[in-house]
């Protein structure tokens, strides 16, 4: 049987098994050299044991710990669903505060055995306790710390302790006020469990809204707000408060809004949050994005784009010299796009500098620059230092002004690749907005080398979605007869939304002689347009027309998103 029975006087693990879960952590490449240097020196400190540190830190998942403390120790892995705790705890002879501290989660009492969910099956000390207050032999199971977590919080909430809460809630806040990475107050659980739904639905920002009468947390997950959960009105300002510590804002400020940047560790993995809070009538708001750089992989090839935009991408890194922008909507995916093509320069020896607003994900090979505009550095200012700093490559985040615009264009024009956003209709109207900046008819024949567009659609659910058969299948869009489509249904997978994920639709181009010759004439926007498809333009909605037919997503969200 694959759990384990602890006794009173049972065998103290000690420190062979502990080392033998992190050697073995280390030979299956779990963890890093310099992740367990860091966590050893922090466990010294602490007397937490280092393989706890590391989850801790973020640098090691709940899933690798688990798995790891279940190899050494002979336990069998928690399933909440399958044995979900069914005791009456006020047989067993322990507070609820022993077993937190312990992380102890009671399951069942069968036959003189209590069966229990454990975060840390090696801690002979705490389960010998438990043994000694109960007189009971103990069966253990590994709990993820989510797991034991929420299975803890329903197993001891009482009536007792909802009729105490709100004094409970007026004492918290004050507790939350001065609270630091490990407190344990109302706004502090109410964040963590805000934030481990929002990752959990792949959710890429968190709404905390205070209301007359309550607070409501909403989650954007793919594209859409939806209402994650309405917590009492007293756990406002907790959980604001809460989320200002972390992330190093001022805590006395309540009449302005400010930004700030922090990072959680949920699931033992590290997530980067981007803050903004802004005053209203009802008290602060707090919107986290979260920046989880392992759900949006950085490779041209697995960004899901048409494989058309996938080559001019490719082909604009490769040149020497020029301007190539990328173009959308806000929330269109265009940074993560830039920072694809960014991440292809790596090994590369070619020198790379970014000035963005802000800094969202971190690259060894880029040299990144935060823009400051109150302290005088905007991204013109930014790019006329970088001209001095003998750059290969330049990522601008976004082209906005005149200036800015002119900088760019100079810099491209004097041997530098300048990579930038910009906002227009689509990848045809890059030019003419460069024009209405003030960038001149032969610069951009110069200077200018392409540009991409795309916009992002939700995806339609594969375990749910149905083809359509009636006429409507044969619909003619434009020029072009959609011959299959599918729709939406709803399934457990996809929480019933009938849409799990997005995928980009998106048009790209390189510039040739002619199309240069043309800016430079400054050709019309249907003159332009027919050299751009002899370059082979593949405009957004034929592309997305395209997933439609392969059952990627929808008629109606490509209509949408291309046409608004």
């Amino acid at each position: 049987m694959a759990e384990r029975l602890t006794r009173l006087r049972g065998a103290d693990p000690g420190r062979e098994q502990r080392q033998a879960l992190i050697e073995s952590l280390v030979e299956g490449q779990r963890v890093d050299a310099a992740a367990l240097a860091r966590a050893e020196l922090v466990a010294g400190r602490t007397g937490q044991p280092v393989e706890q540190v590391l989850n801790q830190l973020g640098a090691l998942s709940d899933e690798d710990l688990v798995a790891a403390y279940a190899a050494v120790s002979g336990c069998e892995i928690w399933d909440p669903a399958r044995r979900p705790a069914e005791i009456d705890v006020s047989q067993l002879a322990v507070s609820a505060e022993y077993l937190r501290r312990g992380r102890i989660l009671p399951l069942r009492l069968e036959r003189g055995t209590l069966f229990c969910a454990v975060c840390d099956p090696l801690d002979n000390e705490g389960l010998s306790g438990l043994v000694f207050a109960t007189g009971l032999a103990v069966s253990l199971l590994v709990a993820r710390p989510g797991d034991w977590r929420r299975g803890f919080d329903a197993l001891f909430s009482s009536d007792e302790r909802s009729a105490t809460l709100l004094d409970e809630r007026r004492l918290e806040r004050e507790i939350d006020q001065v609270a630091d990475g490990v407190s344990e107050g109302a706004g502090a659980r109410l964040v963590a469990s805000a934030f481990e739904a929002a990752l959990a639905l792949g959710a890429s920002d968190i709404h905390f809204e205070p209301r007359r009468n309550d607070l409501l947390i909403r989650l954007r997950v793919d594209g859409r707000m939806i209402e994650h959960q309405v917590a009492a009105a007293d756990l406002a300002a907790p959980a604001v408060s809460r989320i200002k510590v972390i992330a190093n804002l001022n805590l006395g400020e309540r009449r302005l809004p400010q930004d700030g940047r922090t990072s959680f560790v949920i699931g033992g993995r590290s997530i980067d949050v981007r803050v903004a809070t802004s005053p209203t009538v009802f008290g602060e708001t707090a919107v986290l994005r979260i920046l989880d750089r392992a759900a949006v992989p950085l490779d041209l090839d697995r960004l899901g784009l048409a494989a058309p935009t996938v080559e001019v991408l490719r082909r604009a890194g490769r040149a020497p010299h020029g301007l190539f922008l990328v173009t959308g909507p806000t929330g269109s995916g265009k940074t993560t796009t830039l920072y694809a093509l960014l991440q292809t320069f790596a090994g590369s020896g070619r020198k790379v500098l970014s000035i963005e607003d802000p800094v969202e994900y971190h690259f060894e090979h880029v040299s990144q620059t935060q823009a400051a505009p109150h302290l005088g550095l905007t991204f013109a200012a930014a790019l006329r230092s970088f001209l001095r700093q003998d750059p290969d490559v330049i990522l601008v985040g976004e082209i906005r002004d005149p200036e800015t615009a002119a900088v760019a264009m100079q810099a491209a024009m004097t041997g530098h690749l300048v990579l930038a956003s910009i906002h227009a209709n689509d990848a045809l109207a890059v030019a003419p907005r460069l024009r209405d900046m003030g960038v001149e008819p032969y610069q951009l024949a110069a200077g200018f080398r392409g540009a991409m567009a795309q916009r992002l659609v939700r995806r339609l659910c594969p375990d749910c979605r149905v083809e359509e058969h009636d006429a409507a299948e044969h619909l003619a869009i434009g020029t072009r007869r959609l011959v299959r489509r599918f729709r939406a249904v709803g399934c457990p997978a996809c929480k019933g939304l009938g849409y799990r994920g997005r995928v980009p639709v998106s048009e790209a181009f390189l510039a040739d002689d002619r199309l240069q010759r043309a800016l430079a004439d400054q050709a019309s926007a249907g003159e332009l347009a027919a050299l751009a498809q002899d370059l082979g333009l593949e405009n957004m909605l034929s592309d997305g027309l395209s997933r439609v037919e392969r059952g990627e997503s929808s008629l109606e969200e490509v209509l949408a998103a291309v046409h608004g």
